[in-house]
């Protein structure tokens, strides 16, 4: 029992000793107008043991903070409850509904993942859902006890008894993805295998570019992943509104809003790094409303 824990102990401080020499610049902003402080910060939802301890400057901001807020709550329920939404009522298996050769496809590219998964597991999903488990799927299974950046704030904040929220609602965020059609999300599968076929490094070049801290590398990665090809286009025009553009635009009107209700109250915004990004991002819309938006060095 000892030695167990011993290694328990090691493995730990392996994890953090790499943790804390990963991400050197964070995505980490500043954000003022007149007497208000607050800070934006950009996660990305994947676990990784390098990602594991906070940035030191993250660390400071937070403590300085008087609530944090993530994309949504990041209670274990409420995501127990985000499971269930991704899940199709219809009755119909992802056989009826995909075409044979995309589900042999989409079967064959989680084999070379594992050999001993299959799609059974995933049947009863929607369709957009099984898209972002098979880009996913390779790094979960690599790091399955581990928690996305977003958590470890969400946890860390609430250790230091710091208010803690979601700016959105798990239920708006799945309404986004059901915009999408039938025809929609079989043609975004069919464009996350053409991707990940042929970038089969994709997850762990984009993990290194966001470690690295480079907003014009990690801008250039991102687009170089989309409209490359013209029977994609329109698909991942819509793609970009709804899940990017429109959310960025209610998410900078809610954290306004929050400001305007709690004028002494100071703020964290922890949003997956892309919605700071950019024309119409976050940062840009701050930015339009006359806020000065620095980022911490």
């Amino acid at each position: 029992m000892k030695l167990f824990k011993l290694l328990i102990l090691l493995l730990s401080l392996t994890l953090l000793t790499v943790a804390n020499e990963a991400i050197k610049h964070p995505f980490l902003w500043e954000v003022k107008k007149e007497e208000q402080v607050f800070y934006l910060f950009g996660t990305m939802h994947l676990g990784d043991p390098k990602l594991q301890m906070l940035p030191s400057a993250l660390k400071v901001a937070i403590d300085k903070s008087d609530e944090v807020q993530t994309e949504i709550p990041m209670d274990a329920s409420l995501q127990m409850k985000s499971a269930t939404l991704m899940m199709r009522s219809d009755g119909k298996s992802l056989q009826e509904i995909i075409p044979k050769k995309l589900y042999q496809r989409t079967e064959n590219y989680i084999k070379q993942i594992n050999s001993q998964l299959n799609l059974i597991p995933f049947d009863k999903m929607k369709i957009w859902a099984l898209s972002i488990v098979t880009s996913m799927l390779e790094n979960q299974l690599k790091y399955p006890m581990l928690q996305a950046i977003d958590s470890e704030i969400y946890n860390y904040a609430q250790s230091n008894n710091k208010g803690v929220g979601g700016i959105e609602t798990i239920e708006e965020q799945i309404r986004a993805m059901d915009t999408f059609s039938l025809k929609e999300q079989i043609m975004g599968l069919e464009s996350t295998l053409d991707y990940l076929e042929q970038n089969s490094d994709f997850m762990e070049e984009m993990k290194n570019l966001y470690m690295q801290g480079d907003e014009k590398k990690m801008m250039a990665f991102i687009e170089g992943t989309m409209f490359k090809i013209e029977k994609y286009k329109k698909f991942e025009e819509k793609f970009m509104q709804v899940l990017l553009y429109d959310r960025n635009r209610l998410m900078a009107q809610r954290i306004e809003s929050l400001l305007k209700e709690h004028p002494t109250k100071r703020y964290l915004f922890a949003f997956g790094v892309m919605h700071f990004l950019g024309e119409k991002s976050v940062a840009e819309y701050l930015k339009d409303k006359g806020y000065s938006v620095s980022r911490v060095k």
